[in-house]
């Protein structure tokens, strides 16, 4: 990534129940409790490319791959718990 680019989060909840979520290409993947949440922390300029898919209890993330620069996973403290990539 440059270093002319500022990082943008994107927030994965769940919000009735337990829930999955996945991303993908590489299948690392994160179960969530009602109300719990992780951030995606990535370049804006890939956002676009980003697919996101839900069904009851899962939701899976798509990322471009290789990426341009590395995806940070946060959890709902703000603490990294994965880069991607």
């Amino acid at each position: 990534m440059g270093a002319d680019h500022s990082m943008m989060d994107m927030k994965l909840a769940a919000a009735d129940g337990p829930a999955r979520v996945t991303f993908e290409p590489g299948g690392t993947a994160f179960t969530l409790e009602a109300e719990e949440s992780i951030t995606l922390r990535l370049d804006p300029v890939l956002a676009p490319s980003v697919e996101i898919n839900m069904w009851p209890n899962g939701i899976s993330v798509w990322l471009p791959y290789p990426g341009e620069s590395d995806y940070i996973i946060l959890d709902s403290d703000d603490h990294e718990v994965a880069r991607l990539w």
